[in-house]
């Protein structure tokens, strides 16, 4: 019986296959010295910049040789130039302008904000303050409240200000209270001059005192009658005050119903 031939597969490599091979290996030693180029050019480039910024640090010609505050009336510059964490001589890139104004605006809640801006030898401080649109009495002390519910004290002539003053028992009514006023002043024009005292009843009606001690019981806030509503009650006041001599309370409670109830003393 004859043998089955065995068969032996060996493999070829052709000339197309090398190159392949070839090209592959040259494209990678090729990326792979762009990469190393890349990190070199940056490690360079990152060398040379903090050599540059030591330089600048250390330099005479960097430094602060005027620092211009702006805006102060009630604050005044004295106490700002102390709180500022740089002065003159020093280096103008060391400081840092964010955070001066951040730890200011904390020490001086009276300031609405502070933009602190620094150009060529200089150092701008710009300030802007608080307005009281309020007056309320934390802790036994008269302070100022604008239309952010920001409580802060009372500078130069601010105290003889005609705004009114807040009587509240919580936090939420006393924002309820700044949001009454802020609607109001855009339709009483300046008759917001003449309120005293505003508070807020237990049922949650606007009571205020004008400054003829008469006490308006206003009732609910109604923004969307607001406008009407104050109109209706500047009318029935004027005409009030030339009948008598004096008003104990103006009831607007039912304004809704058409109803206004005027009691002298």
């Amino acid at each position: 019986m004859p043998k089955k031939k065995r068969y032996v597969y060996k493999s070829v490599y052709t000339s197309s296959n090398i190159s392949k091979s070839g090209k592959k290996g040259k494209r990678f030693f090729r990326n792979f010295l762009f990469i190393m180029l890349c990190v070199a050019i940056m490690v360079t480039i990152y060398i040379a910049y903090k050599k540059l910024l030591d330089i600048a640090y250390s330099s005479d010609k960097m430094t602060i040789k005027d620092i211009k505050i702006m805006g102060s009336k009630n604050v005044t510059k004295t106490e700002i130039r102390e709180l500022l964490p740089f002065n003159i001589g020093d280096n103008l890139l060391r400081i840092n302008p964010s955070q001066a104004e951040k730890e200011i605006k904390k020490l001086k809640p009276e300031l609405k904000n502070v933009v602190i801006h620094r150009s060529w030898h200089k150092v701008q401080v710009k300030l802007y303050e608080r307005i009281p649109e309020a007056f309320i009495v934390i802790n036994d002390e008269l302070l100022g409240v604008d239309f952010d519910d920001m409580p802060f004290p009372l500078r130069g002539f601010m105290s003889a200000m005609k705004v009114p003053k807040l009587f509240y028992n919580t936090d939420k009514e006393r924002k309820q209270l700044l949001d009454f006023i802020k609607r109001f002043r855009d339709v009483c024009e300046d008759f917001l001059s003449n309120i005293l005292e505003i508070k807020m009843s237990s049922t949650g009606d606007i009571i205020f005192i004008i400054n003829s001690n008469t006490v308006v019981f206003w009732g609910d806030e109604m923004p969307e009658h607001l406008y009407c509503k104050f109109n209706k009650f500047k009318k029935i006041y004027v005409d009030a005050m030339s009948r008598y001599k004096n008003i104990e309370y103006i009831d607007m409670t039912l304004y809704s119903l058409g109803r206004a109830i005027v009691k002298p003393v």
